[in-house]
């Protein structure tokens, strides 16, 4: 209306916004109580992804705060390094060339994957190699983006892989016997945990300035609180209310990626997106059970290290299913600052392979533009 108030126009706006988000939360409340009754593990994380995947391909435009996230990301770090033994983590770091050589084995697969996917749909080459490489899925979107790739194919293929890889690990990891790591005896928990444990999450929001550190605002929380950990002097733990938080934040995040935009303009690419989805799955797990055969580790720590998710999600999963969390963290992490560190150098060495000849398309799909608009 032309005589309208801006102010209550703004208000209006601000009205509307408030009861979607009402909504939103609480579908993701209701989704996460349904699976908490079942004993689904990681419940908050699965409701909240599965409550914003409902409202961002339903057109919703709303985003999770990038304080709350990267708050999420630092609570996540935390609670992370409280659910480690310091005594596993050197255990873990004396098989440095079995972890390198399970990163290079995924990256493999991943960049297979990759290949047959252009060759099949006819997306770019690069576009292929983004959308597969497993480690962190927002910073691949961005690299692709910067590089001149369509950031749209790649950000389907990376949250499709992202919310298939949550789904299956808390499945099947919930019907495996726990690590006997996970049972470890309890130590008393220091009087100053309410306050410091959210003093070091709260870090994340320095942390995460460090542009050339890969998922700063977790690592930096998590470091930190290994240390303190690890001392023996003090052992912290995370309120309950703010692990609850953590989890539905980042399930937030992942699912609300999934907006319409983004399915609107791959619809076509969605079934070869999730049958590549499922073979990088399956195959990752086929490599979890070869890293079972070669180590100590339990089956289910095995198949979560190995498993082509996010570092935070995995670990989370790892926790809520009593896995052994720090064999985890390290096979994951080797694998996140690989792809991010050398993502770039990684696929324009790809690039100039000669496999990417049009000859050796397995089909005769149309290669898609590398900005369709």
């Amino acid at each position: 209306m032309r005589g309208q108030n801006p102010l209550e126009r703004l208000s209006s706006r601000d009205v509307r916004q408030s009861l979607q988000w009402s909504a939103l939360l609480a579908a993701a409340i209701g989704l996460a109580s349904l699976l908490g009754l079942i004993h689904f593990p990681a419940a908050p994380l699965l409701g909240a992804m599965i409550a914003g995947i409902a409202f961002g391909a339903s057109g919703s435009h709303l985003r999770v705060p990038r304080p709350a996230y990267v708050l999420a990301q630092g609570a996540a770090g935390v609670f992370i390094a409280t659910s480690m033994s310091p005594a596993i983590l050197v255990d873990v770091a004396q098989d440095w060339p079995l972890l390198l050589a399970m990163t290079g084995a995924t990256l493999v697969v991943a960049f297979t994957i990759g290949w047959l996917m252009n060759r099949v749909t006819g997306i770019s080459e690069d576009v292929a190699v983004y959308g597969s490489l497993p480690g962190m899925s927002g910073a691949m979107v961005i690299i692709a983006n910067e590089r001149g790739a369509d950031a749209r194919i790649v950000a389907l293929m990376q949250y499709v892989r992202l919310a298939s890889v949550i789904l299956s690990v808390a499945l099947f990891a919930s019907l495996l016997p726990d690590s006997p790591e996970a049972s470890l005896p309890a130590r008393d928990i220091s009087p100053l945990s309410p306050i410091l444990a959210p003093a070091l999450a709260a870090i994340s929001l320095i942390a995460v300035k460090l542009k050339r550190l890969p998922a700063a605002g977790m690592l930096i929380p998590l470091i930190l609180c290994a240390v303190i950990e690890a001392t023996g002097l003090l052992h912290l733990q995370m309120p309950h209310v703010l692990i609850l938080a953590t989890f539905g934040v980042i399930g937030l995040e992942v699912g609300l990626k999934f907006t319409r935009e983004v399915l609107g303009h791959v619809i076509r690419l969605i079934p070869a997106v999730l049958i590549s989805t499922i073979a990088l799955i399956a195959i990752s797990a086929g490599l979890g059970l070869i890293l079972y055969a070669l180590t100590d580790l339990d089956v289910k720590t095995a198949l979560l290290a190995s498993a082509p998710g996010s570092i935070e999600t995995v670990a989370l999963v790892a926790i809520a299913t009593k896995a052994n969390v720090a064999a985890v963290i390290a096979f994951q992490t080797v694998r996140m600052f690989t792809v991010v560190l050398f993502g770039p150098f990684l696929v324009d060495l790809l690039m100039r392979l000669p496999i990417w000849s049009p000859s050796l398309r397995i089909d005769a799909a149309k290669p898609a533009s590398r900005s369709e608009t």
